[in-house]
């Protein structure tokens, strides 16, 4: 993990990249993987290429799995995942659904989930709409 004073020091160089609009509105926004910055737990790396003080109506996480996730829910963000490579199982109300290379996986906000690689690692390319919000995360095991 990086520490929050190079978070904030990559956000800043990352806010400079905006540009302007008509009447001053952003109209886009562009993070690099080289400014992202890395997270994760044990079966679990990845990076986050923006944060909600980046952007709160979305964030967007490039990460690879090789174990589980565990049970989570978010009480504010609708999720999407992007597989890029391998395989897995997402985990939710009960239901086990297989995913693959070039699957897309909705998870709407306040629904309990989970999700593994099968056999090796799987990439995932994941949005939060809005922007991940830690506190608003539930671990459910």
């Amino acid at each position: 993990m990086r520490s929050g004073k190079h978070k904030k020091a990559k956000r800043k160089k990352q806010k400079k990249r905006l540009k302007n609009g008509k009447n001053g509105e952003k109209m886009v926004l562009k993070f690099k993987l080289k400014d992202a910055y890395k997270f994760g737990w044990k079966g679990l790396k990845g990076v986050a290429y923006n944060s909600k003080e980046d952007f709160k109506k979305a964030s967007a996480a490039l990460f690879e799995v090789t174990g589980r996730h565990g049970k989570v829910k978010s009480l504010v963000s609708d999720r999407i995942y992007l597989v890029l490579e391998g395989k897995g199982e997402f985990i939710a109300n009960e239901k086990i659904v297989p995913v693959e290379k070039n699957d897309v996986i909705i998870i709407p906000k306040n629904t309990p989930y989970d999700y593994k690689a099968v056999r090796g690692t799987l990439k995932l390319f994941l949005v939060h709409a809005p922007a991940f919000d830690e506190n608003k995360e539930v671990k459910l095991e």
